[in-house]
């Protein structure tokens, strides 16, 4: 059967089509049915018709691109190539200088599929979900506006752990260890491995640890009013940095471990710990 292969650029990564041609030639030159389109940050989701027979997807961009589409093509059960044309990019994993080596090992078949567990969360208000969605990365709550100290409970399987006067919470995953967790001082994690981190951002106690959980793990954090009430609704809540409402006193957002996983075409036969000691050298 042909192969079908979806090619997504995202087009301020590859403003004059250069790899993007480069892919798609060398793809079409044997005999892959090409699927091609062109993304930004405003491009909410993929068309589904795209999508339908596609045997794998192809992103150029950086990380962010991936985050972007994720969740739509682990629902189509379709596995993500990365090329990287971003600056620390730890989901897309092929330089632009390796792209037809790449190509050729993704069409022979040889390489590894990662399963990376996602996060999904909703937000409750007055009782009723309002809104959800699933994370890659994380999951933040953090304050809009004026700066400000928030206020609110975490509850871990319904249990009151503590009450946190914090710049926010970063509630993430393996892979976005190496994102927003780490430069809040939260820990580095296998990205395969099926863990809940949750890292307060910038604690005004001197417990200001991140806490480790199993995937399974229901995590609640409870908004309560600030010291300044009337700055009380200066914040709000990124499902991968991307903002999804307005929070007020006594909203509520839950997260767990995602029951579908995004699919991660692996390549490289190094380590994590390897790749991990490469990109901090870059960067």
């Amino acid at each position: 059967m042909k192969k079908r292969i979806l090619v997504i650029t995202n087009r301020f990564k590859d403003v004059d089509l250069f790899v993007t041609e480069k892919v798609c030639t060398f793809l079409a030159d044997r005999d892959v049915e090409v699927v091609r389109t062109l993304v930004d940050r405003k491009v909410k989701s993929l068309n589904e018709v795209l999508m339908e027979g596609a045997t794998c997807a192809i992103m150029l961009g950086g990380d962010g691109t991936i985050m972007q589409f994720a969740n739509q093509l682990s629902a189509h059960d379709i596995p993500i190539l990365g090329i990287n044309m971003g600056h620390m990019g730890y989901l897309a994993e092929v330089d632009c200088d390796h792209v037809e080596d790449a190509l050729n090992r993704l069409l022979a078949g040889d390489y590894s599929v990662q399963n990376r567990m996602m996060l999904t969360g909703s937000v409750i208000k007055k009782g009723k979900t309002v809104y959800q969605d699933n994370a890659v990365n994380d999951v933040v709550i953090t304050r809009n506006g004026r700066l400000q100290v928030l206020n609110f409970n975490i509850y871990i399987n319904g249990k009151l752990l503590k009450n946190y006067s914090a710049d926010g919470v970063i509630l993430s995953t393996p892979t976005g260890s190496t994102a927003y967790n780490l430069s809040a001082g939260g820990p580095i994690v296998d990205p395969a491995a099926e863990i809940l981190i949750v890292t307060p951002i910038s604690p005004h106690t001197l417990m200001n640890r991140s806490l480790v959980l199993k995937a399974t793990d229901y995590v609640e954090v409870e908004m309560l009013p600030t010291h300044e009430d009337e700055f009380s609704e200066q914040m709000e809540v990124d499902f991968d940095g991307k903002e999804n409402g307005i929070l007020s006193p006594g909203d509520r957002i839950g997260v767990t471990g995602a029951e579908c996983h995004v699919k991660m075409i692996c390549l490289n036969e190094v380590s994590f710990m390897e790749t991990l000691h490469r990109k901090m050298k870059e960067s």
